[in-house]
């Protein structure tokens, strides 16, 4: 029998919306300083968090132990894909950004820059980027540049122009 009356879905349900709408994973864009135009052509990207490295573990007497925090990772990685353009807009960038030292700023925004939840600052940022495949027979599908992203994040924000 299952526990789920009406009265405790109603209640979880009211709980729930009391949290307020769920963040969509499509509702967010990069730009990366210089590179503003490459924001319609970023497809995925990390969306930066504060936690800690993990754990401690702290040895107690008679072979207990207990948990601490690690300090914050303030330096993140993740996965990165831009759509190359027949312009080569990709190429472009990733070869402008190595000439100049391979490290670049960016910022996150929940939105679009002229109409966000909040924007998130990335620090020394920079790509390692994939060969991508070029496959004669594949005629429906974009040319996606993929690859890794490094950067550093320490929680600076830029407050946005929509209430939550």
């Amino acid at each position: 029998m299952t526990v789920s009356s009406k009265e405790f879905l109603k209640g979880a349900y009211n709980a729930t919306r009391l949290l307020g709408d769920k963040a969509i994973t499509s509702d967010a864009v990069m730009v990366i300083d210089g590179f503003e135009s490459l924001q319609l052509l970023i497809k995925q990207f990390p969306w930066p968090e504060l936690s800690t490295v993990g754990e401690i573990e702290v040895p107690m007497p008679m072979g207990a132990a207990s948990w601490q925090p690690g300090q914050l990772k303030i330096n993140q990685q993740g996965a990165i894909s831009i759509m190359e353009t027949v312009g080569g807009q990709v190429h472009d960038f990733s070869e402008r950004v190595a000439a100049s030292g391979g490290r670049f700023q960016a910022t996150v925004y929940e939105g679009t820059p002229e109409r966000f939840y909040r924007g998130l600052k990335l620090v020394d940022a920079f790509v390692q980027l994939d060969n991508p495949d070029r496959d004669f027979e594949s005629r429906q599908q974009v040319l996606l540049v993929t690859g890794t992203i490094f950067f550093h994040y320490f929680g600076d924000k830029v407050p946005g122009n929509i209430p939550v």
